[in-house]
């Protein structure tokens, strides 16, 4: 993989990765408040059942079971597949309100955020309904390529900006920023958050260190920095244990580290080809997409270094985003 050089801030890290390959304890605002008794695992039957009837109305796919999400930054577009299908067709393609996708997430009512770093402006984030393939709404304010997003314990956004650089976080339904972290970020791509509240963010590409960063709830500065098998990170998850997973793109690797561990404990390399995004589902199975010619996500039972039969590679151009539905919440 060539040396790239530090004008890669200001085209994003899939842009790197062609040239080089070839928490706030708020509650969600504006769009309405947790009922009352709710529990930070709202991921249930009834909450993705009246999630199903709120989108309905407007063209779109049909929700019956697990999905996974897949951003496609060549094709300028994103992919929804069954999940547990072996090598599936996309049930849908979303375009609208796209422009050189990145990362993407999902929060508890199947809400599909989707960021955006074309080389001719500052970027967005672009919101879905669940089950809608129109954007509902898009976030601009605080935005500056953007790379990937996660959603806390409250339902509040957070999206890493390479060219912040920074970490914004926004209050549920809100478009405007509400807390912004700089100290110990210098490419910031993936960004992770636990049940605890901690957040994780990897620092990657044109970073001097490459490394994760780790901030307390709360807290704008790192209680603490992982460094042991990190080499150009750029997409991070937790499980629900809270083991963090990291994908390290130019050693074709993920390294698993179990919950306040600096030291890796597990390290995947079996499938790989230039990872780049990673998702993990309540049950303890892994997707990661697969940037470099292999162009597809890989799925690994829970626990296993060994990827199953089961790939995701119809319809799928350099993708840099996967998300899972419904989706595992802190």
């Amino acid at each position: 993989m060539k040396t790239l050089a530090r004008s890669v801030l200001t085209i994003g890290i899939a842009a790197a990765l062609l040239a080089g390959c070839g928490g706030s304890s708020s509650q969600i605002g504006a769009k309405g408040v947790l009922p009352t008794g709710a529990t930070k695992q709202s991921l249930n039957a009834q909450r993705i059942a009246n999630a199903v009837r709120r989108s309905g109305g407007s063209p779109g796919y049909s929700v019956t079971g697990p999905l996974v999400y897949v951003t496609n930054y060549t094709s300028n577009n994103l992919t929804v597949y069954h999940a547990r299908a072996k090598n599936p067709a996309p049930i849908a393609v979303i375009s609208d309100s796209l422009g050189a996708p990145s990362g993407d997430c999902l929060d508890s009512h199947g809400t599909l955020y989707v960021a955006n770093q074309p080389a001719s402006s500052s970027g967005w984030v672009s919101e879905y309904a669940l089950g809608k393939t129109k954007a509902s709404s898009v976030i601009t304010n605080g935005i500056k390529t953007p790379s990937f997003c996660a959603i806390d314990g409250n339902g509040n956004l957070w999206v890493t900006n390479i060219g912040g650089p920074n970490v914004t976080e926004y209050l549920y339904g809100s478009p405007k920023p509400h807390v912004v972290i700089t100290k110990g970020l210098a490419f910031p791509v993936g960004v992770a958050i636990d049940h605890s509240g901690n957040v994780f963010v990897a620092n990657g590409w044109g970073a001097p260190q490459q490394n994760v960063e780790v901030y307390a709830p709360g807290t704008k500065a790192p209680s603490r920095t992982i460094t042991d098998g990190i080499t150009h990170p750029v997409g991070i998850g937790v499980d629900s244990s809270g083991t963090l997973y990291v994908t390290n793109a130019t050693t074709n690797s993920v390294e698993a580290y179990l919950a306040g561990q600096d030291h890796p404990y597990r390290t995947i390399i079996a499938g790989l080809d230039v990872p780049v995004a990673v998702v993990l589902n309540s049950k303890g199975w892994l997707y990661v997409a697969n940037f470099g010619n292999s162009n597809n996500v890989v799925e690994f039972p829970p626990g296993s270094i060994t990827p199953s039969r089961r790939r995701i590679s119809k319809s799928v151009y350099a993708p840099q985003g996967v998300a899972y539905f419904p989706a595992l919440l802190p």
